[in-house]
């Protein structure tokens, strides 16, 4: 059986963080050679995993915050092969459908 690694490694996707605490959304994507197993161990990590709005609310160490009010979903799959300009645009359409920017969300772009 394929590890988590070997089946996520290269995967393209749009996720949903949600902040059960805030009601708050950030989305994002994770396309280019590394995928979503990447961009989850930096969420593993950090707590954030780079992005300015979650920054602001990890700020134990410990993580504590993140592991009692962050929820991890998987909005969208899509095969390697697709361009990342594609990957952006659903991107930015799950932004909009979810209102993930201004007062309730976490994105800022």
């Amino acid at each position: 059986m394929a590890g988590g690694k070997d089946v996520l490694g290269g995967s393209l996707t749009i996720y949903l963080i949600s902040d059960t605490k805030t009601g708050k959304r950030y989305v994002g994507s994770a396309y280019g050679d590394h995928g979503i197993w990447s961009r989850w161990c930096a969420y593993i990590e950090s707590g954030h995993g780079g992005n300015v709005e979650l920054e602001a609310l990890v700020a134990d160490p410990t993580l504590a915050y993140c592991r009692a009010n962050f929820r991890f979903a998987l909005l969208e799959h899509r095969p390697s092969r697709t361009d990342d300009r594609i990957i952006i645009d659903r991107e930015s359409f799950w932004k909009r459908i979810l209102q993930s920017r201004g007062k309730y969300g976490l994105n800022r772009n």
